[in-house]
């Protein structure tokens, strides 16, 4: 670089830098024992660039920079509905579900549960079971019990914690594999977990997304583990807190907090790590077909 020109501190060099730029007069600024020095990539810009200096401190140089105004655009929400349209709808609908428990709108949760009790005085006294269980539900035709479920949420550190693991992880598996795939997934970990945490807890009034998203905790595990690929690949800290949290829950030193749906956690990992495994030789045998 060769130097060009010293400026008092007091004057403001940006506008003619960014004049300097547009006419493609490549330089610097820095400053030096009490001055700023501009300093020019070659000694042809020389010239042009004092003649410019002296005209702006003779006030025949008029620069003002231009400020763009700020407009709103909607494109990047836009984008996001177009990537992840299924993951943006499980968060919305766990979204109602939360709101529907937390306001205590009790005639449309009894329609969500997979299980429920009846304890009335017309059922103490008639004798019948106070349990309504999946099977009399799916006897009648109630087959979206097996999957609503997932959608209730008990308090805000319920619905925080899952919906940032979901949105985490689903985006990944439905901008990877596709939304169709993404969502029988999803399904699949839905209906399993449920039943199994309704057979161990067949008195328990459970819900929430934990068993999906541990579910797809162990899908992008054994995907990644198969066929590697850097959208399934997530930072070991994550496995060990998600982990932990479930050997915790087991342990019970969270009850005096609240019940944890713990069957439905692990459960949900196992059928997750399950379902990646024809998933994931597919890819890895087609990829290899690829690169014959």
């Amino acid at each position: 670089m060769i130097k060009v020109l010293e400026a008092p501190l007091d004057i403001n060099l940006h506008a003619l830098s960014v004049y300097w730029w547009q006419k493609e007069l490549a330089h610097k600024i820095s400053e030096e024992a009490g001055v700023q020095v501009v300093w020019a990539a070659t000694d042809q810009n020389i010239e042009a660039m004092r003649s410019d200096y002296q005209a702006l401190c003779d006030g025949r140089l008029q620069l003002a920079l231009e400020k763009k105004p700020q407009t709103f655009s909607i494109a990047p929400l836009t984008n996001i509905i177009k990537a992840s349209p299924v993951t943006l709808s499980l968060v919305l609908l766990s979204v109602v579900g939360f709101l529907l428990v937390e306001f205590r709108f009790s005639g449309i949760v009894e329609l969500l549960k997979i299980q429920s009790i009846d304890g009335s005085r017309l059922t103490r006294a008639l004798n019948l079971s106070s349990r309504i269980s999946p099977q009399e539900f799916l006897a009648h035709g109630q087959y979206w019990r097996l999957v609503t479920p997932i959608f209730l949420h008990f308090g805000w550190v319920h619905i925080t914690f899952n919906m940032l693991w979901l949105w985490e992880l689903g985006r990944r598996i439905e901008t990877q594999c596709g939304k169709v795939h993404f969502i029988s997934v999803v399904f699949f970990v839905a209906v399993t977990s449920n039943l199994y945490q309704a057979a161990s807890t067949p008195y328990a009034y459970f819900g929430g997304m934990s068993g999906v998203v541990y579910g797809l905790l162990g899908y992008c595990a054994v995907f990644n583990f198969i066929a590697p690929h850097k959208i399934f690949a997530l930072p070991r800290s994550i496995y060990v807190v998600m982990l932990l949290s479930l050997a915790l829950g087991w342990s019970g030193i969270f009850d005096f907090l609240a019940s944890m749906a713990n069957t439905a956690h692990l459960s949900g990992l196992l059928w997750g790590c399950f379902i990646a495994l024809p998933s994931a030789l597919l890819t890895r045998f087609f990829d290899r077909q690829d690169h014959r």
